[in-house]
């Protein structure tokens, strides 16, 4: 009998420090507390602000030209000994910079063909194929429509096609 009652005893008390482990240490993401409000930013939040920020005249429309300038400032500013190349050293700066600034959002800087440098076009490749994928009528601009947040898991609506009859 003592025998159950000391399994009972330290089973029960497993099972307390347990719970107490598990439980909740101060309030949940989004459920009040000093960043309670602040959700994380999604990869199509981040790719539109990315967009935005290479509106030269800030119109709210962002042209092919408005961001290859935008691109070229940037390029500069990495490229701190002008040769026109960001070499490894200006490259570890700025991804230094930019984790500084993001945190672990950030986009590093990529020697992608391996030749330790980055060339321009290299730099501008993963910006001119967000604006190409964003660019959906393929017209060189992105319209606020084409910047527009979707609702999570939904893409563009499909174009409405016109009942039999031509009404609707």
């Amino acid at each position: 009998m003592i025998r159950v009652a000391r399994f009972i005893a330290v089973g029960s008390a497993v099972l307390i420090v347990a719970a107490a482990c598990g439980g909740m240490r101060g309030p949940r993401p989004g459920m009040g507390g000093p960043n309670g409000g602040i959700r994380p930013i999604s990869e199509q939040e981040q790719n539109i602000r990315m967009m935005l920020s290479f509106d030269g005249n800030s119109d709210g429309t962002v042209t092919r030209d408005e961001m290859e300038a935008a691109l070229r400032r940037q390029f500069a500013a990495c490229d701190t000994n002008g040769d026109g190349r960001i070499d490894m050293r200006e490259m570890q700066a700025e991804n230094d910079r930019r984790f500084r600034v993001n945190g672990a959002g950030a986009s590093p800087l990529i020697d992608w063909n391996q030749n330790g440098q980055i060339e321009f076009d290299e730099f501008a490749t993963t910006a001119r194929s967000l604006f190409a994928e964003l660019d959906r009528n393929m017209d060189g601009k992105l319209t606020s429509d084409e910047l527009r947040l979707m609702p999570p898991g939904r893409g563009p609506a499909p174009p409405m096609e016109a009942p039999p009859g031509g009404r609707r």
